[in-house]
């Protein structure tokens, strides 16, 4: 069987179809306490999974999402580049709670962050849409939220109006500093 190695970067479609079988394929990680990843979506894929793994925080927080190009170095957070559209529900003890982004954030909270205190670490699985092209960015997103208050379920989705062709992906938390915790991304073809 051929093998190659791959030394410029993410892998194109084609050395995939050659080299690999379709599906989930891995582009990019880096600790959550980097900060961003640019260039890590591009047009040889049109949908992406971002997976976030053992976060944990000082404080409780949030971690969040927003969405860049890496010509400009310019991250969605001006007028008119909000992410609009939100419905977070979250689940615990017997009850579901359902609230709408209010589309002033310029980010997607995509979960909380652990204090370090309580010993448990956060996940996340987000779904992010056509990032690369200049319309609408729809992005769900099931995370696990373990709180110094308790331990949730919180699932939500949404929706971002690009008027540029995003390619790099940058994070943060809303207080508190990060201790652990990596981001990867995956771009997704169709088998």
């Amino acid at each position: 069987m051929a093998t190659t190695t791959f030394t410029a970067g993410i892998p194109t479609a084609s050395q995939i179809n050659l080299y690999s079988k379709k599906g989930d394929t891995w582009l990019a990680e880096a600790n959550v306490t980097a900060g961003s990843i640019v260039n890590c979506f591009s047009m040889e894929y049109e949908n992406y999974q971002v997976v976030v793994s053992n976060l944990v925080t000082t404080v409780d927080c949030y971690l969040y999402f927003q969405l860049g190009y890496s010509g400009g170095t310019v991250w969605t957070t001006a007028a008119g580049q909000y992410y609009q559209g939100g419905q977070y529900t979250a689940y615990a003890g017997g009850a579901t709670t359902n609230w709408n982004n209010n589309g002033t954030d310029g980010f997607w909270r995509i979960c909380a962050g652990c204090s370090a205190a309580t010993g448990f670490s956060n996940s996340a699985v987000v779904n992010i849409s056509s990032p690369n092209k200049s319309t609408w960015t729809r992005y769900s997103a099931l995370t696990s939220l373990n709180l110094s208050t308790g331990i949730y379920a919180w699932w939500h989705g949404g929706n971002l109006q690009n008027t540029n062709a995003y390619d790099s992906l940058r994070w943060n938390t809303t207080s508190g500093a990060v201790s652990s915790g990596t981001v990867r991304v995956y771009g997704l073809m169709e088998a």
